[in-house]
């Protein structure tokens, strides 16, 4: 008996009566007397992680702009002295650097025709689908603007979904804001010798000026030349970012995928466990490592974050040259009036009402700010890893 069925499956499988694609072209799946099912579960080719973004701590403001105030300086040295019996003091006013960053308006939308819902709804619901699609797209915009901003160079890597490197039209990026006027230098006294304006201010390599303060601090092995991320790079970002007073600030490590597999391996040369790294739990249940009770964040846009030099000046590249620590309490995300991922449904669309979809948009009113430049520390000519 089980060779006759065996042998009816072989003549219905071998039968004229085949199964066609859309193209034409015969199917190998079995001819049209076989009943096909499609699986319910769809398997995602996109990576719909964001690692950096949920660690941005989201504030709300009521206008159109934020805007805030640098406190550069305590004034003259002459305001503070010891006095004499009756003495007199000279009042010497701090001083303070006014910088505004404009709100954009960001929106991920989606939708389905009538016919398609229907059509999908004894397997998966379509609608529902979309909007999930669209509000992961969101975020993913969210995570590439933060780190890559509005650098519209073509990204052939792969590792964005817009094939650009930033976000056309988006706010800053930690790309276009963590620079330096400093001339540049071996080590860790130096800068960039980079005068792109900030918030309507031009950073200034003099340290008296205020707008001195709107240098990031920079560290490397040469100025001149790439090498190799070592743990002297790492001690010596940390040592700045505490001399201008980031010792007590939530700080992270910022690096790109490859770079955290690299630094895995600095930490635990041949296992033999590195003293000051250790893994820690981070909210959603992962594990990141540590090193100097500093996690160690990686993010794969990254990867597009670089910044090497000659020894007078650098550039600001699509690879992997940099490593980023970043002072978490002056890194905000302000939306406005509470407008974040709000969702829009709409019916129709807007020119021809009746139109057989359904759909709608998440919508984003803000800016992603970075508050504080000092404590912020750009490790950079580093080897691709």
């Amino acid at each position: 008996m089980r060779d006759a069925f065996l042998q009816l499956r072989t003549a219905l499988d071998t039968t004229t009566e085949v199964f066609e694609d859309t193209a034409g072209a015969s199917s190998t799946v079995g001819a049209v007397f076989i009943q096909k099912e499609i699986d319910r579960m769809i398997r995602e080719t996109i990576n719909k992680n964001v690692d950096f973004r949920p660690l941005v701590a989201r504030k709300t403001m009521r206008q159109l702009a934020y805007i805030w105030n640098l406190e550069t300086s305590l004034g003259a040295t002459a305001k503070t002295a010891f006095y004499g019996d009756g003495g007199t003091g000279t009042p010497q006013p701090n001083q303070y650097l006014q910088l505004v960053a404009p709100a954009k308006a960001l929106r991920s939308d989606y939708e389905v025709t009538g016919l398609t819902q229907a059509a999908a709804s004894s397997y998966f619901d379509a609608l529902d689908r979309e909007s999930r699609s669209a509000l992961q797209a969101l975020a993913l915009t969210e995570e590439q603007a933060f780190i890559l901003g509005d650098d519209g160079t073509a990204d052939t890597s792969g590792l964005t979904l817009n094939a650009q490197v930033g976000v056309t039209g988006s706010y800053k990026g930690l790309k276009q804001q963590l620079h330096s006027e400093v001339a540049l230098a071996d080590g860790d006294s130096g800068g960039m010798s980079d005068a792109t304006a900030i918030y309507g201010s031009t950073p200034s390599a003099t340290s008296t000026d205020r707008q001195f303060k709107l240098n990031c601090r920079c560290v490397n092995t040469s100025s001149s030349a790439q090498n190799p991320l070592t743990l002297d790079n790492m001690d010596a970002a940390i040592t700045v970012s505490n001399i201008e007073g980031g010792k007590s600030a939530n700080r992270i490590y910022l690096v790109s995928e490859r770079r955290a597999d690299k630094l895995w391996q600095l930490l635990q040369p041949q296992g033999r466990f590195v003293i000051g790294a250790s893994e820690v739990s981070i909210d959603g249940g992962g594990r990141v490592l540590t090193y100097r009770g500093i996690k160690i964040i990686s993010s794969r846009f990254q990867a597009l974050n670089g910044v090497t030099g000659n020894g007078s000046a650098v550039t600001f590249t699509d690879t992997d040259n940099s490593v980023l620590l970043l002072d978490m309490d002056n890194i905000s995300f302000y939306n406005v009036a509470g407008v974040d991922a709000r969702h829009i449904p709409i019916m129709g669309l807007s020119t021809a009402i009746r139109s057989d979809v359904e759909g709608g948009y998440y919508k984003t009113y803000g800016v992603f700010v970075v508050e504080k430049f000092n404590t912020q520390v750009v490790i950079y000519n580093l080897s691709t890893p």
